[in-house]
């Protein structure tokens, strides 16, 4: 059997840059990155011709990197909104042409690419890996290769004996040479100073970053190498666990499972055409099906029961009592009321510039779809805050948590709910309908409380969050970006020095044309397009001549210019304030997302992290006050399965890492290392993540067996925990469910699979699902209990940024203390549970300040 296994994010964004971006369809949607990827997946399957196919993609949430280094990826630009707009697109054409898509919360495509491999190579299965991302070569062995993507799928296929050609050492140890040398494009530190070259002769004589270490007198590393490596010991070994790939990832692995499915080809013709993609239409063979797919559409049941309905067009006092569904467009609002008794629908239309005659109706309770949209366009007509009881987005979210668009056309084919009239009557008629399945099945879920008492209420907190902003320093951020220029242009002028000439550096080129042929460096590498003078060549040359090191910083330099001091400076508005924006519906654990820019990823430990936080200040005669949660996770867990030990931990004061480390290994606190603290750290957030034994190993470093006796020794000593996941297991067999404690629901069907890598991953998240979804919870409820004691007290202090379990209110110096006090009491009193919620709180002018 042969598996071909497609980073899927990766290969979207090189069809993106790939085809000319001036592909649209007629309704102005972007189509490049679709036609690019859908080109590249159907040379790949001619090339390789699969028996299987998986899609990996990202998730738009924090994985275990991000939490390891939060300054993981942090360099890297936000997509284009071209770029953007297509991933869901080509996502919805991959489910109706039956590709598996395979998505893991916590992880990125590449631990599912090492999942899927190791599991073919278990299997004696071939597994090709595609992929644009070089990181990848580390999986390659027995039955495992990678074909390098490039847009038009001519790509090299390499196995492990090219590895050893290119590199001269083996895929595996690439991630030892990862881990000295650094990644610059995922912001992985390696050791400051430590080029590839250099990473890669120590590599191929020591074999692992820990020989090298345990022989650094060695005559063959030299002083000026053994200082950096002295000096940057513990950022390789965090550079290290960043840089391997998992590949244990709680995810079905039997190759068998990713056979392609029938589908739905009609409808993948359907939206190809309206896509206007004649071309990848007659290459997929399903021309003629673009026509048929309308007439062959069947109709849902549900739509088969409706019956017809009285609709009535009447002015705004004429709409009867009660509840009333509101639709916001552009240009106008339209209030409606469905009696299902009479069958009868009343429904009125006020544009936007007339909006005064519909205050009463902004009074009554409202269905909606987007709470922030409506919370927005009423309060800036100076109605107030409205009075919503329901909303479809947030409703359809709790019901599936999977889905990638929750847009009311997209939930009408879900729930086959069809327009039984035409025009507004229609449109607001099947609202109605949509909304009665939706709170009919949030009552047969029990989930009324969660939308009406956390979802809805955290919505008028995001979009007060939106509105507000947070105020950065502009002159500041213009200050850096000058220090930027005068290095980069005294780079420019010693590197047109050492070059013999001025060229523009930022072509690669000319870069090319001026090293190889103009200094007559050595080439390493030459393309169809010239020469190549991409940052691993460069990197090789740099000991050859300086101008190369130079090459280098101006690069960096340029790169950071115009990814934090250009881009953010873009962002700034009238108001001197950046405005993200805060997401309900994006991620599967219930987190909040930001976007636009995303503040959750500018980093802490960095110093570029440093230094741009800095640049997010306070107003005149205002404070940060920057509030966060300690280990909320592990308190969750010790809370839910009542351990007495983990309890006393978190009782007694006593770091819990140390706590563990102690009871663990059997030593008293004073005698645990802080190798054996980060030992129990990784058991006791791997416990959180149904961590394998074979996954701790990796972590660690550490052989199967000793990692495995790790877990055995945990669970002895935290019986409580080990009771708890094994009954809340069972549970989840009997009901094919599991919820968190304020009723967020994962239903678990693999747990009644007859392939026990199914039910092995059903089990994994039965046991971790309450647990994070709990957590993700518990800081929705201190944010919306903080904005309202804020408000409550008439304090001028607002919540302004949420970033995982930090929050962070901006007020007046006179009202620090007091709203400090607030902010720290209602976090720790957002939930009462058997062990307490921690939080400091400190303050300061900047960001960089208040985070302490």
């Amino acid at each position: 059997m042969k598996m071909l296994v497609l980073d899927g994010n990766s290969l979207v964004n090189r069809a993106f840059y790939g085809v000319r971006s001036t592909m649209t369809s007629h309704e102005g949607i972007p189509t490049n990155a679709v036609f690019g990827f859908f080109m590249m997946l159907r040379k790949l399957e001619q090339q390789n011709r699969p028996d299987a196919v998986a899609v990996a993609f990202d998730l738009p949430e924090p994985t275990f990197r991000h939490k390891m280094f939060d300054g993981y990826k942090a360099t890297r630009h936000a997509a284009p909104e071209e770029l953007r707009q297509q991933f869901p697109i080509i996502r919805e054409l991959l489910e109706k042409l039956g590709y598996p898509i395979v998505t893991a919360p916590g992880f990125e495509a590449d631990d599912i690419l090492g999942t899927l491999s190791r599991a073919c190579a278990e299997k004696g299965a071939d597994c090709i890996l595609c992929t644009g991302d070089r990181d990848s070569y580390q999986l390659i062995g027995d039955h495992v290769a990678v074909q390098y993507a490039t847009q038009n799928a001519d790509a090299d296929v390499y196995d492990e004996e090219r590895i050893r050609e290119k590199y001269g050492v083996t895929p595996k140890q690439l991630i030892q040479v990862k881990a000295l040398m650094g990644d610059s494009s995922d912001n992985i530190p390696g050791v400051p100073g430590i080029g590839e070259k250099t990473a890669l002769a120590l590599i191929a004589k020591f074999g692992s970053v820990e020989a090298l270490y345990a022989n650094l007198g060695d005559p063959a590393v030299k002083p000026g190498v053994r200082q950096k490596l002295e000096a940057g010991a513990e950022s390789a070994q965090m550079s290290l666990r960043l840089a391997e790939i998992n590949r244990d990832v709680p995810i079905p692995t039997d190759p068998e499972l990713y056979r392609r499915k029938p589908g739905d080809p009609g409808a993948a013709a359907a939206l190809f055409a309206r896509l206007d993609m004649k071309k990848l239409l007659e290459n997929l063979g399903l021309d003629k099906l673009a026509n048929e797919a309308v007439q062959d559409r069947p109709e849902g049941t549900a739509e088969a029961e409706k019956k017809p309905v009285e609709c009535t067009a009447c002015r705004p006092e004429e709409l009867p009592e009660g509840t009333l569904d509101l639709r916001l467009t552009p240009e106008a609002a339209v209030f409606s009321r469905l009696d299902e008794a009479s069958n009868r629908l009343c429904f009125c239309t006020v544009p936007m510039l007339e909006l005064g005659t519909a205050e009463p109706l902004f009074r009554r309770p409202l269905r909606v779809h987007d709470v922030k949209e409506a919370v927005r366009t009423v309060e800036e007509a100076g109605f107030g805050r409205p009075d919503i009881c329901f909303s479809s987005e947030l409703a359809a979210y709790l019901l599936d948590s999977n889905g990638s668009d929750y847009a009311p056309e997209k939930l009408y084919g879900s729930y086959s709910i069809s327009a039984e009239a035409e025009g507004a009557a229609g449109e607001c008629l099947r609202y109605a309908r949509l909304c009665g399945v939706l709170e009919g099945l949030i009552a047969e879920r029990g989930q009324e409380k969660l939308l009406r008492e956390i979802e809805i209420p955290l919505a008028y907190v995001l979009e007060g969050m939106e509105r507000l902003g947070f105020r950065v320093d502009a002159d500041g951020i213009l200050r850096f970006g000058d220090r930027l220029s005068v290095d980069i242009e005294a780079l420019r002028q010693r590197i047109y020095e050492e070059a013999g000439g001025a060229f523009n550096i930022n072509s690669p080129k000319q870069l090319g044309e001026v090293l190889f042929e103009r200094m007559g460096l050595p080439c390493k590498k030459k393309t169809k397009t010239g020469y190549s003078t991409n940052v691993d060549v460069l990197e090789a040359l740099r000991p050859v001549a300086p101008v190369v090191g130079d090459v280098l910083e101006y690069r960096k330099l340029t790169k950071l210019k115009s990814t934090y001091v250009e881009g953010l400076y873009r962002e700034i508005e009238a108001d001197g304030r950046i405005h993200s924006r805060f997401n309900q519906t994006e991620t599967r654990t219930g987190r909040i997302s930001s976007t636009e820019p995303n503040l959750q990823n500018i980093p802490v430990r960095t110093e570029l992290g440093r230094e741009m936080r800095r640049f997010f200040v306070a107003e005149p005669g205002w404070l940060l006050l920057d509030a966060d949660y300690s280990q909320i996770e592990l308190r969750v867990l010790a809370a839910i399965s009542g351990d007495p030990a983990m309890t006393e931990a978190f009782l007694s004061g006593e770091d819990i890492h140390t706590q563990t480390a102690s009871q663990v290994f059997g030593l008293p606190a004073d005698m645990i290392t802080s190798e054996l603290r980060r030992r129990a750290k990784a058991v006791n957030f791997g416990i959180v993540y149904g961590i394998s034994a074979h996954s701790l190993a990796e972590d660690l470093s550490v052989p199967y067996g000793e990692a495995a006796q790790y877990i055995r020794d945990y669970l002895r000593t935290y019986a409580g925990v080990d009771a708890y996941m094994k009954e809340t297991v069972e549970r989840a067999k009997e009901q094919g469910y599991v919820t968190t404690l304020f009723g967020r629901r994962r239903d678990i069907p693999e747990l009644k699979s007859s392939n026990g890598n199914l039910r092995a991953f059903g089990e994994r998240a039965a046991m971790n699902a309450p647990i994070q979804g709990t957590a993700a919870d518990i800081i929705k409820i201190a944010m919306i209990r903080v904005q309202h004691r804020l408000e409550e007290e008439k304090l001028r202090a607002r919540l302004i940024l949420q970033v995982h379990d930090e929050l962070i209110v901006e007020a007046p110096e006179a009202e620090a203390g007091h709203a400090a006090e607030i902010l720290q009491y209602e976090m720790e009193h957002a939930v009462s549970l058997r062990v307490p919620m921690l939080v400091e709180v400190h303050q300061g002018k900047d960001w960089f300040t208040a985070k302490g």
